[in-house]
């Protein structure tokens, strides 16, 4: 399924962008090409290993090199430690592995592969920040500090995130900002809006021309957010709290019962929500639009209210849109993107290398692998395989991977002793241009 997938969708650009790194190494005392070093950090996470430790034992197979091999199209005698590769990460430009991530997501905006997760045209971009480590001592000059009420202090490292997302449950990672203090003397600490004021920059860079839509959490709801996205023509939606804009949240609250005709009631099983928005809201230099939702739990009662701000004019035609795959999909970073990869095996917050380089080199293949494993996972490809596989005569209608392994945990760890104790099956190879994979719309 690895091999069937990246050759499907990226075909031999994975090993020629590698192949063309800057290898910080003497090439002469170099054993291992960069592509082998890096499919097998791929590798590690992809499997969900969890660590460099774990990732020496799996790998003690024949038939792992070999697959590896295959892979990397490297040709090797051996198989590299995972020390050999960290060292290699230790030095490796941090962005190297960047411009790799990007260029994969280039190539499936660029074969149109993500064409029917648009949302009016755009595509939508959850950012929000997550914690990565945490120490008791200080690990770097650039950690930042948090000093406790029982004079205890924390030092850790955070990581502020821009996800492509869908209600699929993609969550592609497409830029990264550290979070950081520049030294140890710092005057005010790095945080979350600092670093989005330099990674915007960044992302206009990588996605000049590419129509973006901004899912945004409350802390993001001020006019230098609403410039940057106006300058960069950014739709955006922005969570809006009570208190951040206080007197925009009033005027639209007041407004809203002005117009009862902005209202659109949705009845589902278990609730009814009520969804009312006003237009043309002016603050400071922008007209901006403002969504109120409520949800009423029909067993208990429960009332839940979310409001938005945002720059696409709500209209009743598209409203249940704007909320449903707009608003709400912000979430997708969270589950699908920080929660996933800290509690289902890739273990986000494992410093896997010690050295500054290391880990943010780590943290962009955890992010690869991640992208690689939701284009298996979130694909038709197990039930076309079965296609190709089945006797004739026989049928298998298992319409999803879940389907047929009952669990993701459970599809991963088959996987990974497949790829231990079975040769790349001459089928990936005779199926090479001849399969279509689609993804779930929904």
């Amino acid at each position: 399924m690895i091999k069937i997938t990246v050759e499907h969708f990226f075909g031999n650009k994975i090993n020629e962008v590698i192949s063309e790194f800057d290898d910080p190494r003497n090439k002469e005392m170099s054993t291992y090409s960069a592509n082998h070093l890096i499919w097998l950090g791929l590798l590690m996470f992809t499997f969900r290993l969890k660590s460099r430790n774990q990732l020496l034992r799996e790998r003690e197979t024949d038939k792992f090199h070999l697959n590896l091999l295959s892979l990397s199209d490297s040709d090797e005698a051996d198989l590299a430690h995972p020390d050999t590769m960290n060292y290699f990460l230790e030095h490796l430009a941090l962005e190297e592995l960047e411009n790799l991530k990007v260029l994969l997501i280039k190539e499936l905006i660029k074969k149109r592969v993500l064409d029917s997760f648009r949302f009016f045209g755009t595509f939508r971009i959850a950012v929000d920040a997550t914690g990565l480590f945490s120490f008791k001592n200080r690990h770097c000059s650039n950690c930042l500090v948090t000093e406790h009420n029982d004079k205890t202090t924390t030092y850790s490292h955070k990581m502020l995130e821009a996800k492509l997302v869908s209600e699929n449950g993609f969550a592609f990672s497409i830029c990264s900002e550290s979070i950081e203090n520049i030294d140890d003397k710092y005057v005010k600490q790095d945080c979350e809006l600092k670093a989005f004021y330099r990674m915007e920059k960044h992302l206009k860079e990588l996605f000049p021309r590419t129509p973006l839509c901004l899912l945004l959490d409350g802390i993001y709801a001020c006019e230098e957010v609403f410039n940057i996205c106006r300058r960069n023509n950014w739709d955006f939606i922005v969570v809006l709290k009570p208190d951040r804009i206080p007197t925009l949240y009033r005027n639209a609250a007041d407004k809203i019962r002005r117009y009862p005709i902005n209202k659109l009631a949705i009845e589902a099983e278990n609730e009814m929500e009520t969804i009312s928005w006003i237009q043309n809201i002016e603050y400071r230099k922008h007209k901006l639009h403002v969504i109120f939702s409520q949800k009423t739990g029909s067993v208990n009662g429960k009332i839940t209210n979310n409001t938005w701000i945002t720059n696409i004019r709500p209209k009743i035609s598209n409203i249940e849109t704007l909320v449903k795959k707009g608003g709400r999909q912000r979430w997708k970073i969270e589950n699908q993107g920080f929660k996933e990869q800290k509690c289902d095996g890739y273990e986000l917050e494992h410093l896997y290398g010690e050295n500054t380089n290391a880990w943010k080199n780590y943290y962009q293949l955890l992010q690869i692998a991640h992208m690689l494993s939701q284009l298996i996972i979130q694909s038709d490809l197990c039930r076309r395989l079965q296609e190709y596989t089945a006797p004739k005569g026989c049928c298998f209608p298992v319409d999803s991977l879940k389907g047929y392994y009952n669990t993701i945990r459970n599809f991963v760890k088959r996987l990974c002793e497949s790829f231990r104790n079975e040769l790349f099956s001459h089928l990936a190879y005779r199926l090479k241009g001849k399969i279509q994979i689609r993804f779930s719309s929904g």
